[in-house]
């Protein structure tokens, strides 16, 4: 199995807490390990390859003894004829190979499935890593900025008792220190809520400080990434394709079935009135004039048919799904790039400009604070740019099976 590295731990113990960061690779380590999906997944699998070995089981043999013509006006029940036979089904026609072959093929749906289910689970872990990122930026971000604003108020306050202000000031600085007050408390509640949300997949408590995922901000690869890599990779269309052979298989099982199987018997009689013996041979066949199974054969011509036409409609979704993911991957590189290299310098340098020209007094201190929102919210845009970068190269990662994330989770991706 491609992911056997990955499914071997199933530990399910609480992570131990780190004083460092927690980086991506161990979030999505620790999710591979604790979260309950992957087990059932793979419970899942292993029911399937026992259905698989038990399908291909002959049945068992029987033991059949006989007694007749004793008591009554015999004299006791050593004079009435004992039989004592065995017999043996024997399938014809493969229909246990096709049966085992059958059960196989689901089992290698199962397995697709463990598979696709592995590539969503670390994509759900690393979007809530990079979620969690955000916010924790975010929230310091705007805390900086509350106390910016709370000190530009404190000193418009000083200079308004003492008289060289307008009270008019005090109350412009007063409302933008409340609306900064406002968005530091909701940016601190929603870093929490991701922070729980991220702990949630591994079953803890919270994830703590989170560390930049630059791994998927900087990942040039994925431009070259073309629908037809897509699909050879895809794991929702490896279970489609698979469920396809599965029917298949089914089709093949059900034309086994229709050929009877065969039961052979042998064994041995004693007359008890003689006390002479023989010996005794059967041969039984069921003869297929009404039930050829013909109606299970049909059904499942019908379901493979279905799975057929399921995978070519998954195909063309996942086309449109790859088209989408791109789109947004490219827009959200080409934004970030133009926050970080143009905008944010150049809001940085405004900012830096109107700090000087206050300390020299050409300036006024509430020219300052909006100078200095406009540039905490350009700092701001950039996180937010940066998380959705990430976000659509993990998208875009997924609907390759995830060979990324598996890595940096530990697991060797698919071939």
């Amino acid at each position: 199995m491609a992911c056997s590295a990955l499914l071997a731990s199933a530990a399910l113990a609480q992570p131990a807490p780190r004083d460092a960061p927690l980086d991506l690779a161990t979030a999505l380590q620790w999710a591979a390990q604790s979260n309950p999906r992957i087990g059932a997944a793979r419970a899942d699998v292993s029911a399937r390859l026992g259905e698989a070995r038990q399908a291909g089981l002959w049945d068992n043999p029987s033991l059949e003894a006989e007694a007749e013509d004793f008591g009554g006006d015999r004299s006791d029940i050593g004079d009435g004829d004992v039989t004592v036979a065995v017999r043996q089904t024997i399938p014809l026609g493969g229909d246990r190979r096709r049966a085992r072959e059958a059960a196989e093929a689901w089992a290698g749906v199962e397995t697709a499935q463990l598979n696709a289910e592995i590539a969503s689970l670390l994509g759900d872990a690393a979007t809530a890593f990079v979620d969690a990122r955000a916010a924790q930026e975010t929230a310091r971000v705007r805390a900086e900025l509350q106390d910016l604003a709370e000190t530009a108020a404190s000193a418009i306050r000083q200079r308004v008792e003492a008289g060289r202000s307008s009270p008019i000031n005090l109350e412009r600085a007063d409302i933008l220190t409340a609306t900064a007050g406002i968005e530091a408390a909701s940016a601190l509640t929603e870093a929490r809520r991701a922070g729980l949300a991220l702990a949630a997949i591994w079953g803890g408590a919270t994830a703590g400080e989170v560390a930049p995922p630059s791994v998927f901000v900087n990942n040039p690869e994925l431009s070259a990434l073309t629908p037809e890599a897509m699909m050879r990779r895809n794991p929702d269309l490896a279970v489609a394709q698979q469920t396809s052979r599965a029917r298949s298989e089914e089709i093949a099982r059900e034309r086994a079935e229709a050929i009877p199987d065969i039961t052979l018997g042998a064994g041995i009689r004693r007359y008890g009135s003689d006390n002479e013996t023989a010996y005794l041979a059967m041969v039984e066949m069921p003869i297929p004039v009404i039930d050829r199974n013909q109606g299970a054969i049909a059904a499942a011509a019908a379901r493979e048919t279905g799975a057929r036409l399921d995978e070519e409609a998954l195909r063309r979704q996942l086309l449109a799904r790859h088209a989408a993911a791109y789109r947004r991957w490219s827009d959200a590189q080409q934004r970030y790039a133009a926050l970080s290299e143009r905008v944010l310098p150049a809001a940085e340098n405004a900012f830096s400009r109107t700090s000087l020209a206050y300390r020299e007094g050409a300036l006024q201190l509430l020219d300052l604070l909006d100078v200095q929102r406009t540039y905490f919210d350009t700092r701001i845009q950039a996180i937010e740019a940066r998380a959705q970068l990430a976000r659509a190269a993990i998208e875009l990662d997924v609907l390759l099976g995830a060979p990324r994330l598996k890595q940096l989770a530990g697991a060797e991706a698919n071939p």
